[in-house]
């Protein structure tokens, strides 16, 4: 049985730059990477993105934007940002790379964890934002942990007997453990943070001994922010993503 401490990531969205930075910052701290969807989506670099977690043979689920960039889903349900975002990695994702995302998984079990990018009822749409929707999960899941991406708000849920899903204090960088009962993690966004502290996030997990550690760090948002403005996507989702 595998024991290796694993890298989880979501939302990354082209954002090769916000990428690097985990990376680099998590370099040591893990050997495997679970990615939780969305590494296409509003950023510059969706080819490069995804090459550089296929050479860590990341396991990898498709999340909304993944399946609209490779042709698999419709973007008609998409804001103007995101469908204008969504038409460019049409154009420029490799016919390879559009393959592979229309062949990811939309959600695995894995070292007892469920992956998931929204709810299991609706993995590709589905947002867990709250204690209801929290406690829909953790009533349902047949795993310990439940690891979900696509509301780019890092948010950790304990199921408690007899009241629901309550929502945890986060606290970065502090080992948490997730034994006592069912829990629900979303470790935020790599790319495009909402919760409006602009940095990339990501979790190290360690599935053998329940652990669970939320991370943050800086990435060099002056380089993405020229890459979006060459490449046409618009002002609204520039300053959104990257703001200055």
């Amino acid at each position: 049985m595998s024991h290796s401490p694993v890298l989880v990531v979501a939302d990354i969205h082209g954002n090769l730059e916000a990428l690097e930075a985990v990376l680099d910052n998590t370099l040591g701290s893990f050997e495997e990477i679970w990615v939780l969807g969305d590494i296409a989506g509003y950023g510059p670099d969706p080819n490069l993105c995804l090459e550089l977690l296929r050479k860590y043979n990341a396991l990898m689920i498709g999340g909304n934007h993944d399946f609209a960039a490779c042709g698999k889903l419709s973007i008609d349900n998409f804001n103007f940002e995101a469908k204008k975002a969504i038409q460019i990695h049409q154009s420029i994702l490799s016919e390879e790379a559009k393959s592979f995302l229309q062949n990811l998984p939309k959600v695995i079990v894995r070292r007892s964890i469920t992956l998931t990018h929204g709810s299991l009822e609706n993995p590709i749409w589905g947002y867990i934002l709250d204690n209801v929707s929290a406690t829909q999960i953790l009533t349902a899941t047949q795993t310990p942990l439940t690891l979900t991406g696509h509301t780019h708000i890092p948010a950790l849920w304990a199921l408690t007997p007899g009241t629901g899903a309550q929502l945890l204090r986060i606290e970065y960088n502090k080992e948490f453990n997730y034994s006592s009962t069912f829990h629900l993690a979303n470790p935020g966004s790599v790319g495009q943070s909402r919760d409006g502290i602009p940095t990339a996030r990501y979790i190290i997990l360690q599935p053998e001994l329940k652990t669970i550690l939320f991370g943050s760090c800086s990435w060099n948002r002056e380089v993405t922010r020229k890459k979006m403005l060459k490449g046409g996507y618009p002002k609204s989702l520039i300053n959104r993503m990257v703001p200055q």
